[in-house]
């Protein structure tokens, strides 16, 4: 992860810890869904699952520290010239560590509630046939809240995640490409809160 964007996730950390030890509730909770990547001919749709805990910082702002494990699916190319064959794709998958912060309705009391998500994370990239690539990465999206009871809630949301991608290893055939991987996924989670109010 870059300088900057470590710098970030410890801020949002400590801000975390010391403004809301006190006052609002806490979640764990586990997610998971389908994996869809965007613009990717080597690569079909996947899964996607992990964890990840909130911690409230004032009534409508959140922080969101999380593990997500994505899987893309295995693509089918032509090959080219006259033989009518395919060759498969390896779709390749990413670990991915960060902080999310969660705008909107935060405190999952009973009822529903919706919030908006922007996040940076450390993902890697594993596929074979290329080295394994550690990027600072992206997410953007939206989720939707219904608190069952005062402690379990369901949540769905769509994310998207970006990765860039830049083509720097060692004898690439070409360096200077600077571009992005992105996946849309969507998501079922369970959430339980505990913890207590002012």
């Amino acid at each position: 992860m870059r300088p900057g964007a470590k710098a970030f996730v410890l801020a949002v950390c400590l801000l975390a810890v010391s403004t809301s030890a006190h006052a609002f509730r806490f979640s764990v909770g586990a997610f998971g869904g389908l994996n869809m990547p965007i613009a990717q001919e080597d690569t079909e749709s996947g899964t996607v699952f992990g964890v990840k805990g909130r911690v409230p910082l004032i009534g409508f702002l959140a922080v969101e520290p999380n593990f997500t494990y994505v899987k893309n699916g295995d693509a089918e190319v032509e090959v080219g010239g006259n033989w009518n064959e395919t060759m498969t794709h390896q779709g390749g998958k990413y670990n991915s560590f960060g902080v999310d912060l969660v705008l909107g309705n935060v405190l999952g009391y009973k009822g529903f509630g919706m919030y908006g998500i922007f996040g940076l994370s450390s993902a890697k990239f594993q596929k074979d046939g290329i080295p394994d690539l550690t990027k600072s990465t992206y997410w953007l999206g939206l989720g939707f809240e219904y608190s069952v009871t005062d402690q379990i809630s369901v949540d769905f949301r769509g994310k998207a995640f970006i990765f860039p991608y830049e083509d720097d290893t060692e004898n690439a055939p070409n360096p200077d490409l600077k571009t992005s991987r992105k996946n849309g996924m969507v998501t079922v989670g369970l959430n339980y809160y505990f913890g207590f109010t002012e």
